[in-house]
């Protein structure tokens, strides 16, 4: 781990390295790539689909095979052990239950006001909705029900997945049992390609309303260059934790939650900030000896050693810098998490006391673990009903409440030099004269 001290390395030395990002160069050349990608989708449909997705990842994939049948679903979920899925199950009814209380705030409203006026909101859900789920490395079927469910409990009429393949034309078989109940159609489709083609249609995918999901850079790019087409949820790309420690922390604790968050790729981020110096040492000395126990031993190598581990002279000050970082989680593992819950502004999910693991958060708490990334968690929140939910303003007025508000909405057009505007207020005032 990168190790610094507040109290005696520069201020903003360490400010760049907590909110760094990719450089202008990587940045660049995602960019391009990215947008080769999409127009070719966008011109030559499921044969520009197919060509990358032999290229990518499954090479003997036949056109025909793009969708995922209902059968090979089925058969995905009757392969699953039980134990297994009854915890996807436990974990998909605590993510309904969330989502369920938060959408019971999002209702459609009228209210009629005492001078004629009537105002209201219309809440209705989006039609269609594209969710990437990613592959590569590992499976991520939580990645469906965390998506999947805030969808169907907001009312969405149809669910599109797309997920990378294996290099033998499958998709993960807990992804696929994930996907049963919860999917209307799934596609064996990954990267920038299946964001062109959720957001544009081809032949087999359909287009969406609304694109949601974590991914790559690469898909990150691809979902920016693609919003207006379609929207987005958020630029949800490869993981991060900011985890601030104090004394009475657990060490080993820490060193579990740092390494479960920084274990999918090597592009994923983790920082520690702790007003111990000798937790410090605890910390770096538990994660090492973790790595050894660990599948992933050779990405967790890499991703600790572009960690960073700061020691800062106080909670406050850790605090500062973890809202200067706005990560996607972070960990409060402090004696108090809820009197620090205050000093938090920025960040995407927010897990308080050692008692909560980074596992009970991306797994099954309730809330969805598509979180914002790369500092975005400053204007951006986590994925929620309020994603696949779009408002309508509703407003009617009376004769005489027309009457009465024209004038200031003429004086404010004439403002503005906008007559038009003047004239359809004023027009109000003369009454209707048939």
């Amino acid at each position: 781990m990168r190790q610094f001290d507040t109290s005696h390395d520069d201020s903003l030395e360490i400010r760049a390295a907590i909110t760094e990002r990719a450089s202008e160069a990587e940045e660049a050349e995602t960019e391009s790539a990215v947008r080769e990608i999409l127009a070719r989708v966008h011109s030559e449909g499921d044969a520009a689909l197919i060509e990358y997705v032999r290229r990518f990842d499954a090479p003997a994939l036949a056109i025909e095979q793009l969708e995922v049948g209902r059968a090979e679903l089925e058969s995905a979920r009757r392969s699953v052990q039980i134990d297994t899925l009854e915890a996807l199950d436990n974990a998909a009814q605590n993510i309904q239950d969330f989502h369920r209380r938060e959408s019971g705030r999002m209702q459609s409203w009228i209210d009629v006001t005492d001078d004629g006026r009537l105002l209201g909101q219309i809440v209705r859900p989006v039609s269609k909705v594209g969710i990437y789920v990613p592959g590569g490395q590992a499976s991520y079927p939580s990645t469906v029900l965390m998506a999947a469910i805030p969808a169907a409990v907001a009312g969405v009429e149809e669910v599109i997945i797309c997920t990378p393949p294996g290099r033998n034309g499958q998709i993960p078989p807990l992804v696929a049992a994930a996907c049963h109940g919860w999917a209307d159609r799934v596609f064996r489709i990954g990267g920038p390609a299946a964001i062109g083609a959720m957001a544009y249609g081809t032949e087999t995918v359909p287009q969406v309303d609304i694109i949601v999901g974590p991914g790559s850079r690469f898909v990150n790019t691809a979902k920016r260059q693609v919003f207006g087409s379609v929207g987005i949820d958020m630029l949800a790309g490869p993981s991060e934790v900011c985890i601030i420690a104090d004394a009475g922390a657990n060490p080993r604790y820490v060193a579990a939650d740092l390494l479960a968050q920084i274990e999918h790729d090597t592009d994923n981020r983790g920082v520690v900030l702790t007003d111990s110096a000798s937790m410090s040492g605890q910390i770096l000395r538990e994660a090492e000896l973790m790595i050894e126990e660990m599948m992933r031993k050779d990405i967790l190598r890499r991703t600790l050693a572009r960690a960073l581990l700061i020691t800062t002279t106080s909670l406050a000050e850790a605090a500062d810098l973890a809202n200067a970082m706005a990560p996607e989680h972070l960990h409060l593992q402090v004696r108090d998490p809820m009197a620090m819950l205050s000093m938090v502004r920025n960040a995407g999910a927010i897990l308080l006391g050692d008692s909560t693991g980074a596992a009970l958060g991306d797994y099954v708490a309730g809330p969805s673990h598509t979180l914002p990334t790369a500092g975005t968690a400053r204007f951006s929140s986590p994925l929620s009903v309020a994603n696949f939910i779009k408002r309508s303003s509703v407003v009617s007025f009376t004769a005489a409440a027309a009457r009465k508000a024209a004038a200031d909405a003429g004086r404010i057009a004439d403002g503005e030099g906008f007559d038009a505007h003047a004239r359809s207020a004023r027009i109000r005032m003369e009454g209707n004269p048939t």
